[in-house]
């Protein structure tokens, strides 16, 4: 007699629907840990189960690799204005990758927006691994030590079983240093929020190193801090910071170039300039870090920025969760890295020598 649904949902003890989840590899509402799915899929090969409509054997190699080894949660509750691209970037990367591991045209695979809701059963529905799309890490609750994890970016004290893939800051600061050292620009003012120490200190080491290099006077590299004081908005916030870094009674000197540790930022530093009468880059230059389809290019004048190589560290990322994945899966210890990748130089026109 032929092995059913039924008979292998007694000897486990699950529901025929749990079954029929596992073995067929689709989704239809039904959530299975990993546990339960190991155990349903020894059971089935144990009976020598086959289903009557294909007659493939249930220890094949599509049964070994189920669907939800080829999904990837993606953790962004942050959602900015990069995430969209990011997120492209991840899709493309993953279909590389699955079609390298020797994925069947049958075999399915893709992301999932994971939302709150999702951290207390991550371990049930379907995901090999998470990326996260932005500083803020999974609360504790959502177990990310049983599940391998990899921010791109960068955060201060990571956890130790979170991989980083993330662009070299420090050399980021230094290609924008010796940008703007070439041009003549000798002061300069770096404009950054206190959240981020560890991203802003790297970039900011970076520029100052352009004039130690020089044996020019590194407190002509100044950074700003927008966030101090308590104000209505980040928009004020960087609003009055802009106003007060051009004033020289404050400054050691008045610098002819702001750099800006995003597009967001740089966007209201060019309206704060605007509203002074202080014009870009005939009176002083901008620039800053990343560099988002087509933020930069619709600002006036368009800015000159370092991009990030967003399809390099989506790929490094997905191939990093899968090493983390097939470690664990041979009972080892899943390994994270620290995974740096050069920026690119953007030149648009933002910038240009400072006024005699």
């Amino acid at each position: 007699m032929a092995v059913t649904l039924k008979d292998i949902a007694e000897r486990t003890g699950v529901s025929p629907s749990v079954v029929s989840t596992v073995l067929s590899g689709r989704d239809n509402g039904t959530f299975v840990s990993e546990t339960t799915r190991r155990k349903v899929l020894q059971v089935a090969e144990a009976l020598n189960y086959t289903p009557v409509r294909s007659g493939r054997p249930r220890g094949s190699k599509r049964l070994r690799r189920q669907r939800e080894e080829q999904f990837i949660g993606i953790w962004d509750p942050d959602y900015s204005s990069s995430s969209a691209s990011q997120i492209q970037h991840l899709q493309t990367a993953l279909r590389t990758v699955v079609k390298e591991r020797g994925a069947e045209a049958e075999d399915d695979f893709g992301l999932r927006l994971l939302n709150v809701e999702d951290l207390p059963r991550l371990d049930s529905i379907g995901i090999m691994g998470i990326v996260l799309l932005s500083s803020t890490l999974l609360p504790r609750e959502a177990a990310v030590a049983t599940i391998p994890c990899v921010m791109i970016g960068e955060v201060d004290n990571p956890p130790r079983e979170v991989s980083l893939v993330h662009m070299d800051n420090s050399a980021a600061g230094r290609d924008v240093g010796d940008y703007l050292w070439s041009l003549g620009h000798r002061t300069i003012a770096y404009l950054a929020p206190g959240d981020h120490p560890r991203v802003t200190r790297q970039r900011y080491q970076g520029l100052k190193g352009v004039w130690i290099k020089h044996h020019a006077d590194p407190t002509h590299v100044m950074p700003v801090q927008y966030d101090t004081t308590p104000a209505p908005s980040q928009r004020d916030q960087i609003r009055r910071a802009v106003q007060s870094v051009l004033r020289p009674d404050i400054l050691p000197a008045r610098p002819t170039v702001l750099v800006c540790d995003n597009e967001h930022i740089a966007a209201v530093t060019a309206q704060a300039l605007a509203e002074i009468s202080i014009r870009v880059p005939q009176d002083v230059s901008l620039i800053a870090f990343h560099d988002t389809p087509r933020v930069a290019d619709s600002m006036i004048p368009p800015l000159t920025t370092i991009r990030q190589p967003g399809q390099a560290l989506a790929e490094a990322s997905v191939r990093q969760l899968y090493a983390m994945h097939d470690e664990e899966e041979e009972g080892g210890d899943a390994a994270p890295r620290d995974l740096m990748f050069a920026g690119e130089l953007i030149v648009r026109e933002s910038c240009a020598s400072p006024r005699a």
